[in-house]
């Protein structure tokens, strides 16, 4: 397999060989799916429509109001899976930030360790794997080299509006102009500043080629600024050091989404405009979930109830909030100065803290909008209070995690839960992301960068993310779409009425 993107930075952000949380997940068939149940199984408790919470459901079902049902053979379902060409993929660990673990697998089975190599359709071995020369020790290192000079200024068509490479295109703009490209979304804000801020729109992100990296909760505004541009007819430049790893990780993501493509056809299409395209491991295997995700592939039982807390992805952009994946998604995790979704299969719950800022209430309430979006959901968004939790919340949990084998003292901690008092959850392992939070919100740092030049931390006033921004705009203009789809239905309901 070829090197992984971006050899060293300043800061160490080369590919360290991380781990994965959990085994490593097979890829899914190549065919779709739809989320829906006819087993029979637990009646899992639904909201009450006449509570009085605030809720919003963007694809109401009025004939779907009744409970939700769990097919009782979700080990049978999962054991039949079909996969795909590629082989099991070695068990990886992957940590999410200083705060938690991985988010855990969708995939129920344990993998044997091995060594992957990709295939293509027809079985055959990837050009990507290289096997023929491994082992050669030179000689493969120059071919590797060889290979990335050829791409090194090279501006990669993967779509109309989408194009890849690396940062000798990036900070190239006689390059950048040829293609007519309008955004460009820079990986790499770690070692790459935004070279040309007054010709073209910036978006920034701050990944290291690592495979203990988080992409998953990053990808969701990614799809949102690719959709933006192409509505806006422009084209996006997508780089990090040499187009590899990281950029084309995102790109493969989207194409999983937009273009409906299992992850190898993803890739392959991605590798046939930049040969060089390689994702990590750790990469690979967070596109694989993304699939079972926006693909609508059935859920399997530890992914039935899924737990993610508002929190900045990156020190360097405290003030974009993303939705982080809990390994334990349980009452004793919600904290009272934060913002968490609560994901199971008859509606997504957003609870917020009592000392929860504004803004992160808002991202919370748009993180949520975008998993209706992109993995086409039909529960609704329910808002909920901390202290006015209503008692179909707390048995949502009671009910579900004993299906993915949490039992243990579950009654003890959904109980005690309930008894707290409201404001005074904290989880000390949250402590250094809010801190990072609130020095943001009040006009605080950033560390220093590689590409600032700057061995001193940043002082920067207060704004909002961009990221942020184009999020908001995106849920607000749904919002609107739904209200006057509705209204035009009500209207023509009224005419019928009137006619009859």
């Amino acid at each position: 397999m070829l090197e992984k993107d971006d050899a060293a930075t300043s800061d160490g952000a080369g590919d360290s060989g991380g781990s994965f949380s959990g085994p490593c997940p097979s890829p899914v068939p190549r065919k779709t799916y739809s989320r829906s149940w006819s087993d029979s199984g637990l009646m899992l408790p639904r909201h009450d429509p006449n509570g009085g919470n605030d809720s919003w459901d963007p694809n109401e079902d009025n004939g779907g109001r009744g409970l939700f049902k769990v097919p009782s053979n979700f080990k049978t379902r999962g054991n039949l899976r079909a996969r795909s060409n590629l082989p099991p993929l070695q068990p990886l660990t992957v940590t999410h930030g200083r705060s938690e673990p991985a988010p855990v697998s969708d995939d129920v089975g344990k993998l044997p360790p091995c060594k992957p190599v990709w295939r293509d359709s027809n079985g055959e071995q990837s050009k990507l794997n290289l096997s023929s020369v491994h082992g050669v020790g030179d000689n493969y290192e120059l071919l590797r080299k060889e290979k990335r000079a050829i791409f090194d200024k090279e501006c990669s068509k993967v779509a109309e509006h989408i194009y890849l490479g690396g940062s000798a295109v990036a900070s190239d703009r006689e390059i950048l102009g040829k293609h007519g490209i309008t955004h460009i979304l820079n990986c790499v804000g770690l070692v790459c500043p935004e070279y040309f801020k007054a010709d073209f729109v910036y978006h920034t992100l701050w990944l290291r080629d690592r495979s203990s990296e988080d992409i998953t909760s990053i990808l969701y505004d990614v799809f949102d600024y690719f959709e933006y541009v192409r509505e806006q007819q422009g084209r996006v430049f997508v780089h990090c050091c040499q187009g590899v790893s990281r950029s084309t990780s995102l790109v493969i993501a989207y194409l999983i989404w937009r273009e409906r493509k299992s992850f190898d056809d993803a890739f392959q299409n991605v590798k046939a405009a930049r040969e060089i395209a390689d994702p990590n491991i750790g990469f690979a295997c967070q596109l694989v979930q993304c699939q079972k995700r926006v693909h609508s592939f059935p859920l399997s039982p530890n992914s039935l109830l899924r737990m993610y807390r508002i929190s900045p992805h990156s020190s360097y952009d405290p003030l974009h909030l993303v939705p982080k994946m809990l390994k334990s998604p349980t009452p004793a995790a919600l904290d009272s100065r934060g913002a968490f979704i609560i994901h199971i299969p008859s509606d997504i719950y957003v609870w917020i803290g009592l000392k929860c800022e504004t803004i992160m209430e808002r991202d919370a309430r748009g993180a949520a909008c975008q998993i209706v979006r992109y993995e086409k959901l039909k529960g609704p968004v329910v808002a909920i209070k901390e202290g006015e939790e209503p008692s179909y919340f707390w048995d949502a949990f009671s009910s579900l995690l004993p299906l993915m084998g949490k039992s243990s003292n579950l009654v003890d901690v959904t109980e005690s839960s309930k008894k707290l008092i409201p404001g005074e959850r904290k989880v000390s392992s949250y402590n250094a992301d809010y801190e990072e939070f609130q020095k943001a919100i009040t006009g605080g740092f950033v560390p220093p960068c590689a590409s600032s030049g700057s061995t001193h931390e940043t002082h920067f006033p207060v704004r909002e993310s961009c990221w942020s921004a184009l999020r908001h705009k995106l849920t607000t203009e749904s919002v609107k779409e739904i209200a006057s789809d509705q209204n035009h239905l009500s209207q023509e309901l009224i005419f019928s009425a009137q006619q009859n």
